[in-house]
């Protein structure tokens, strides 16, 4: 499965369930994203296997945003793994999933790379992340 541009609802629809956008992944060429049935996300295949996708199909939601507790502490959102999946998940919480994906959409047409070790990576804190989703 090739990347492709996708729209806005495409994107919302298979937006992973801890707030990564699936369709823009490094791994979209062969991964159709953790809603799929060829789920080959490296967390949901490790040993230990995803926290947040498992939490979610438990309590039946779309993604950890409508989840009254997230961002938890736990394995994406925990305080060793980077703060692009906490932020994206509050922004999804707070602004809807629409906005965030919008705002991600309009800043990859001005250059700003969204992806593993991209842009939105190594930023050093939530606020810097918040901010160049806000305004690019």
């Amino acid at each position: 499965m090739g990347r492709k541009e996708m729209d806005v609802k495409d994107m919302v629809d298979n937006m992973g369930y801890c707030g990564l956008i699936c369709t823009l992944c490094h791994e979209a060429y062969k991964c159709a994203g953790c809603k799929s049935d060829n789920n080959c996300c490296g967390k949901h295949l490790s040993e230990k296997g995803c926290f947040q996708f498992d939490c979610c199909i438990k309590k039946g939601i779309k993604g950890c945003w409508e989840c009254k507790d997230s961002p938890c502490d736990k394995d994406m959102f925990s305080e060793y793994h980077d703060i692009r999946n906490r932020t994206f998940v509050k922004v999804a919480k707070n602004e809807g999933i629409e906005k965030l994906v919008k705002y991600v959409v309009r800043n990859q047409k001005n250059g700003i790379v969204y992806g593993w070790n991209k842009d939105y990576d190594n930023l050093g804190n939530e606020e810097a992340v918040m901010d160049l989703l806000h305004n690019g």
